[in-house]
């Protein structure tokens, strides 16, 4: 596998991500299920049950970019042997340390960035909590490409952040701690993940929200 360089890391890392993605103490650190759940407000596993709910066992899934905690793990316990579960990320040295954490794990890995159009064999495609770390035009440059990548009949799994409802006490927490670490967290709460989409009527869209609106789950079906 190619190794990171600077001239492959997206600017928006090593700008504001670097914290976590270029820092391998803080990366092994927070890559645990227990820290995960604690990070989501207990919502780690909630989160992850949903995801798999629009999982079938013989899927072939693509999922775009690596994440931290048990997600991976779950989810390819989903599959049969008939299913293919393949990660694209843009950090080769990402995906080494999932390779090497998830060895026992039938998964391919594919190094790219997934602002730039793709194609593959996929049924389903998985972006999980990936959208809110991306600056707009790549947000909807990532939406658009896996949208387009979905066969007739393929659907597209979203789970991410949400606006909070005005009754969650947490909700200024939630937004305080954002603007901090996670500064394009907030465009999901002002925009949904539908209308970034180009060419939205040619999908069927579900729409189910979490832990008093923190969260949501986008579910993009292809009609043709």
């Amino acid at each position: 596998m190619a190794k990171t360089t600077k001239k492959s890391i997206p600017a928006y890392i090593s700008d504001i991500y670097a914290w976590l993605y270029l820092n391998p103490t803080i990366y092994n650190f927070l890559n645990h299920a227990a820290i995960q759940n604690i990070l989501t407000l207990g919502c780690h596993n909630l989160l992850i049950n949903e995801l798999n709910k629009e999982i079938a066992s013989k899927s072939k899934i693509l999922q775009i970019g690596i994440t931290l905690g048990g997600q991976i793990a779950q989810t390819s316990f989903c599959l049969n042997r008939k299913g293919e579960y393949t990660i694209m990320d843009c950090l080769p040295h990402i995906l080494e340390k999932c390779q090497e954490k998830h060895q026992n794990h039938r998964i391919n890995y594919i190094s790219a960035n997934a602002a730039k159009p793709f194609k593959g064999d996929y049924d389903t495609i998985i972006c999980y909590m990936l959208l809110h770390e991306l600056p707009p035009i790549t947000r909807q440059k990532v939406i658009t490409n896996i949208l387009k990548s979905l066969p007739v009949g393929g659907k597209a799994v979203f789970v991410d952040y949400h606006l909070p409802s005005s009754l969650n006490p947490l909700k200024y927490f939630i937004r305080a701690f954002n603007r901090l670490y996670q500064p394009f967290a907030e465009a999901l709460w002002k925009t949904p993940i539908r209308e970034m989409a180009t060419d939205k009527e040619n999908y069927t869209w579900s729409k189910q929200t979490y832990f008093g609106g923190t969260y949501q789950k986008v579910v993009a079906t292809r009609e043709n």
